[in-house]
């Protein structure tokens, strides 16, 4: 259905996931009569997206509509169908919703729970008193889903604050479950690494869920070789950190969502194509929007998302001369059928280029601005510091100064953290010395916030083990000599610095890696697990792809599912793409998280009360 979810391995096709979930929702509504419409709470608007098309429900003459206090639908309307989040929250407002057009006589409600049915939600409707309002209460088993031919997300956006602040361990629950479904359409995964307290949990419930269902599959090794689960908690310095590749600065600045950027229309003056209007988009254009695809389907993007910045400007002027070149090549000694040919063929091929660079050509210049400007280049200069390990110990002139000119409040927490990050821990007197100063600054409601940050572990008393001080050299995170355009290693993902997340799968991937690894990572928090799902045990399922011999797959790259547990950003994704372009490792990666996150989101979702 989506064709940028098409890859080139023959063993692993993401299409299958994205197609069952599509298969579910259309069974739901298949068991409905009469003319409907789908309200989508405001949550799950990006990750239908994910799965469906709307031309696909306008050839079934459904419509889909956001939901909203006040919005009220025509009396020919027999059905409406909400897909829904499990929020209470949300209740009130379906409680209105429901009144206000229930007066219809005939006219049935329907709920879709996604990803799952929640008992908090149907009691606060009971509470309420239009419980008996709905004919059906159901649910999409929604739980990973589609990005891009290589990524999955659960589109959780708080799950690393909810599992460490609000102690609600539904996630972890729901990534079981993904784990899952994934083996049910993949088939079983023989071995089995990870690292952390949740990514353990994840493991001991994905294991007993599929102990419960062996008797449903055969014991058929799949498509994917190995899983290795990494909580967020193990690696809090990389999510904190600036990341330098194209597509990780896009979303820092601009953010991207399920595959889309919006951005002022005024910046792309000679796009006349009503104002980026897409046809795979659900929500309604305006004239002062313009929607952005950013997938591996536009193959400009594909080329350049994991490239570091500094490279991008460069591909992106050689490509404006190559299409230059070609539209512009003399005709003198070409036939009329050769022109035609031109003409009919190859230039509207080199025009869509043409529109596809002048995009982001304005989008590279926006970046431009933004990592030129004296702040950006002072707070990189200032975390990379600490990443070096550089004066950990006492306090940092650079965030004094930040914090006298109250400056944004999330950038100077995001420097404390870093520094507490790097020195694996801040000592007391630190702590208390930069609560103080923030506190006086700020207001004193900043020690709730506080508060948060050390629940979430991003703050703490410093401990002897200096985990990250000898792991940095230990395992190489930072790299001085990096080569940022035609990279050489990970480490161009930040220009100096490798995330340890990525880190831990390059060494995984060499011989006894993960052995190996195992005694390195040990003054990491959390445990180091291993495991083996054995033939016949556990959960089977389907090849992916035709069944061949083992003797046919010893040159066939192995599939490395890597699943993070609480979110990854897009420069650990670049850093892992990185590795399965490398011929040695022989390595293809699918990629999986509870949300793509960036050191704002990040932020944001520990400071919110």
């Amino acid at each position: 259905m989506f064709s940028y979810l098409t890859s080139q391995s023959q063993r692993f096709n993401i299409q299958l996931l994205q197609e069952a979930a599509y298969r579910e929702l259309i069974q739901h509504l298949d068991r409905i009569e009469g003319s409907t419409v789908i309200a989508l709470d405001e949550a799950m608007i990006g990750p239908f997206t994910l799965v469906t098309k709307p031309k696909l429900f306008a050839e079934r003459a459904i419509r889909i509509v956001t939901l909203k206090p006040d919005l009220v639908f025509p009396k020919d309307i027999r059905n409406i169908v909400y897909i829904l989040r499990p929020r209470v929250s949300i209740m009130d407002q379906l409680v209105g919703h429901v009144k206000c057009n229930g007066l219809v006589s005939g006219r049935q409600f329907h709920i879709l729970f996604a990803p799952r049915r929640s008992c908090l939600c149907i009691n606060q409707l009971q509470n309420k008193g239009v419980l008996n309002s709905f004919s059906r209460i159901d649910e999409l088993s929604w739980s990973f889903l589609p990005l891009d031919a290589d990524v999955v997300t659960m589109e959780i956006p708080n799950a690393y604050r909810d599992v460490s602040i609000d102690g609600d361990t539904s996630s972890l629950y729901q990534v079981a479950i993904g784990l899952v479904q994934l083996q049910r359409l993949y088939g079983r995964i023989p071995k089995i690494y990870g690292k952390g307290v949740q990514a353990q949990r994840v493991w001991n419930h994905a294991k007993n869920l599929g102990m419960e269902e062996k008797a449903l599959y055969n014991g058929d090794k799949g498509a994917i070789d190995q899983l290795i689960l990494l909580d967020r908690g193990i690696d809090l310095l990389s999510p904190l950190a600036t990341q330098l590749t194209y597509e990780g600065l896009i979303d820092e600045f601009y953010g991207i969502r399920q595959n889309k950027l919006s951005l002022p229309a005024e910046l792309f003056p000679s796009d006349k194509t009503s104002e980026g209007r897409r046809p795979d988009e659900y929500l309604p254009q305006t004239s002062e929007k313009k929607t952005i695809l950013m997938h591996s389907g536009e193959q400009l993007y594909a080329e350049l998302r994991n490239k570091n910045f500094n490279e991008v400007t460069k591909l992106l002027a050689r490509k404006a001369r190559e299409i230059h070149t070609q539209m512009h090549a003399t005709s003198q000694d070409k036939t009329v059928q050769e022109i035609k040919s031109f003409v009919e063929n190859i230039l509207p091929q080199l025009m869509a280029q043409k529109k596809s660079t002048s995009e982001h050509t304005a989008i590279a210049g926006l970046i431009h601005e933004q990592v030129n400007a004296t702040t950006f280049a002072d707070d990189l200069a200032a975390e990379q510091d600490f990443m070096v390990c550089a004066d950990i110990d006492k306090p940092s002139a650079f965030i004094e100064d930040k914090i006298a000119r109250k400056a944004d409040i999330r950038n100077v927490l995001r420097l404390i953290c870093l520094q507490c990050a790097a020195a694996s821990g801040l000592k007391d007197k630190l702590l208390i010395h930069y609560k103080r100063e923030v506190a006086q600054v700020y207001g004193i409601e900043m020690l709730l916030t506080f508060s948060n940050l050390e629940m979430a572990g991003l703050l703490h008393p410093q401990t002897d083990s200096r985990a990250y001080a000898v792991l940095r050299k230990s395992l190489h995170l930072t790299v001085e000599d990096n080569v940022e355009v035609d990279p050489k290693d990970i480490s161009y993902v930040h220009s100096f610095y490798a995330p340890l997340t990525a880190r831990l799968v390059e060494l995984s991937l060499k011989p006894l890696g993960w052995q190996t690894l195992k005694s390195q990572i040990n003054n990491l928090h959390g445990p180091t697990f291993e495991d083996f799902q054995a033939q016949l045990i556990g959960i089977g399922g389907r090849q992916a792809g035709s069944m061949v011999s083992e003797c046919s797959l010893l040159h066939v790259p192995r599939v490395v599912l890597v699943c993070f547990v609480g979110g990854c950003t897009f420069a650990e994704i670049a850093a892992l793409r990185f590795l399965a372009d490398q011929e040695d490792n022989n390595v293809e990666f699918l990629i999986a998280t509870t949300k793509i996150i960036n050191k704002n989101t990040f932020l944001d979702s520990l400071l919110s009360a």
